[in-house]
């Protein structure tokens, strides 16, 4: 499997969307993300990703705030 930047292509950015986002709102494909909870905690995590212990991307979430 070999990644690749979607900026890269922008000429084929709609075919990719129309594509894809189906695929993401029916969950058919999956973001990987680690979710932290709470502002206060906002350190740990950027601490957390620099040792590698998140997949793909590492959110900080509000406490309160809806997804």
């Amino acid at each position: 499997m070999e990644g690749f930047l979607v900026r890269d292509y922008p000429h084929l950015q709609e075919e990719l969307y129309e594509f894809v986002v189906p695929h993401l709102r029916s969950g058919r494909v999956a973001l990987d993300e680690t979710v932290v909870e709470g502002f206060d905690r906002i350190v740990d995590a950027f601490l957390g990703m620099l040792r590698g212990e998140n997949q793909g991307k590492m959110i900080v979430r509000a406490a309160g705030a809806e997804a």
